[in-house]
């Protein structure tokens, strides 16, 4: 039996599969690393002893009048060899103005044409109040470019997976939830944002169950559970749950209350302020798009034409 066990780890090897890698991690380095409704500190480090180079964006919904609209900007930087360096939200949030909301930030390893590559070796995590994950590129060695230079495919097999879905612990009236919509297209500043309706099935203390409640989702979301208003009954409430404490699984759906661009989408959750817990559930693909240096924002639509982007 030891001899097929290794035998098995060995031909996974081969196969590009690492394990603890399938999934988004809270807790593992990666080449990728994602920080959401940012309120306080970020900061990234490279553990190898060598530079790294770092593309980013920072994506935040600015609010006027007429709506909101969901804006980015990019960033480059290098980590050299064994440094830590950290970003405050305020300033990253600054571009945006005084309405936006809390930032979002993305950020991978590059090569020199910007290409995103293998380097497992960042981590970060957040001072403060915000969602962290990391994901881990899947192919190659150290360095290597990863996929198609500009399109990053969440997917399990060129980076650990998105979520499918999530699991929340929540206190009713007072837990506070962040939501990221994973697929981003940095490199069409005119694509649709990502949408989508967050379902929400819901149990209470004494493992009632309750379903109905919902909410349309743009990008990112950031508040209390207790506001959903998108369903007539919100079970996140104590009025409606009966209990203090509760249980809720989420996923996500297309519904054309939401819009016409409503689809299914991979997302990122977290709780604020201590008031819960969330897991993260299943997999599913999610893509970031990005133009290169020398690139423009047309190539965006290019690759999706030719079929190089996998949702």
């Amino acid at each position: 039996m030891g001899n097929k066990f290794f035998m098995g780890v060995a031909a996974l090897a081969a196969a590009g599969s690492v394990f603890g890698a399938d999934r988004l991690s809270a807790t593992e380095k990666g080449s990728l690393l994602i920080y959401s409704n940012v309120d306080g500190i970020i900061h990234v480090s490279n553990d190898y002893p060598a530079d790294v180079r770092i593309q980013a964006y920072v994506e935040a919904k600015a609010f006027s009048e007429e709506g909101f609209t969901c804006e980015s900007y990019d960033m480059a930087f290098t980590l050299t060899a064994n440094q830590i360096t950290s970003f405050d939200s305020q300033a990253l949030a600054a571009p945006f103005g005084e309405n936006a909301g809390f930032p979002s930030v993305y950020m991978w390893a590059v090569n020199g044409d910007n290409a995103q590559m293998r380097w497992n070796h960042l981590s970060g995590g957040i001072i403060g109040s915000g969602v962290y994950a990391s994901a881990q590129a899947l192919q190659g060695n150290n360095g290597d470019a990863v996929g198609v230079a500009g399109t990053i495919n969440m997917d399990g097999v060129e980076y650990s997976s998105a979520y499918n879905g999530a699991v929340l612990n929540f206190v009713a009236d007072e837990t506070f939830l962040a939501i990221e919509l994973l697929n981003k297209d940095f490199a069409d500043k005119n694509a649709a944002p990502a949408t989508t309706k967050i379902v929400a099935e819901i149990w209470n203390a004494d493992e009632v169950k309750f379903s109905g409640t919902a909410r349309c989702v743009t990008c990112v979301y950031g508040d209390s559970v207790s506001d959903w208003s998108d369903t007539a009954v919100n079970f996140f409430r104590h009025s409606n749950l009966g209990t203090d404490l509760g249980k809720a699984r989420l996923s996500t759906e297309a519904n054309g209350s939401c819009g016409d661009d409503s689809a299914e989408h991979a997302f990122l959750a977290g709780a604020y302020f201590g008031l819960g817990s969330v897991a993260g559930t299943g997999t599913r693909s999610a893509t970031i798009t990005y133009g290169l240096e020398s690139e423009p924002e047309e190539a965006g639509k290019v690759r999706k034409a030719f079929g190089l982007l996998r949702k």
